[in-house]
């Protein structure tokens, strides 16, 4: 019995695969492999090709699982040129915001003044709320705190920080490499000032 992009397997849903998905997740598992090991001698590269096929080859069965209908391979529905204009777009991100926070730290008399931010996202699927929450928390300055379900809760060192995160291009930017929408992806925004002595 067909239901939506899987088959019911009488222990659940299956997941179809897409050739591009499952290059995509080779491509960027190798990539790690290089960026971890810094040999790019042929043994190394042999070496890693073996371990990345063994991974997808023991995880086929997890990435096949369907866990809600409606769950697809995230990977099959990104979109390749935002997903290339995000990566340096959010290194231009984190060195600007290196610099704020350097500028805090510096500065004589400390103007750091914490807040929490609460809000609400409409993302495409659960890639892109891990890519967002780590992203802000590879920004300096903001730390994804929580994220359950739709909801993250964000620390921010200053009220500017925290504005920027819920009125920026972050969320928009993530939604856009997995097609989501680019509009109200952000709503039931909450910010609360932090007591510096607490």
């Amino acid at each position: 019995m067909a239901t939506g992009r899987g088959e019911f397997n009488g222990t659940g849903m299956k997941r179809r695969r897409s050739w591009r998905g499952i290059v995509i997740e080779g491509l960027l598992l190798m990539g790690l492999w290089l960026h971890l090991s810094g040999h790019f001698d042929t043994i190394h590269l042999l070496l890693g090709m073996m371990s990345v096929l063994l991974v997808m080859f023991f995880n086929a069965p997890l990435k096949g699982m369907q866990l809600h209908p409606g769950d697809t391979f995230a990977w099959d529905q990104v979109r390749y040129g935002a997903l290339f204009a995000y990566v340096p777009w959010l290194a231009s991100q984190i060195f600007f915001s290196s610099l704020q926070v350097a500028y805090l730290v510096l500065h004589p008399k400390m103007p750091v003044a914490p807040h929490l931010v609460h809000f609400r996202v409409n993302l495409p699927n659960l890639t892109a709320k891990v890519i967002l929450g780590n992203s802000i928390t590879l920004t300096p300055g903001t730390v994804t705190v929580r994220i359950r379900g739709n909801d993250f809760l964000v620390h921010a060192l200053t009220r500017e920080a925290a504005v920027s995160l819920v009125n920026g291009a972050m969320p928009m930017r993530v939604s856009r490499i997995f097609n989501g929408s680019v509009e109200s992806v952000v709503s039931n925004v909450q910010i609360v000032k932090l007591d510096r002595a607490s």
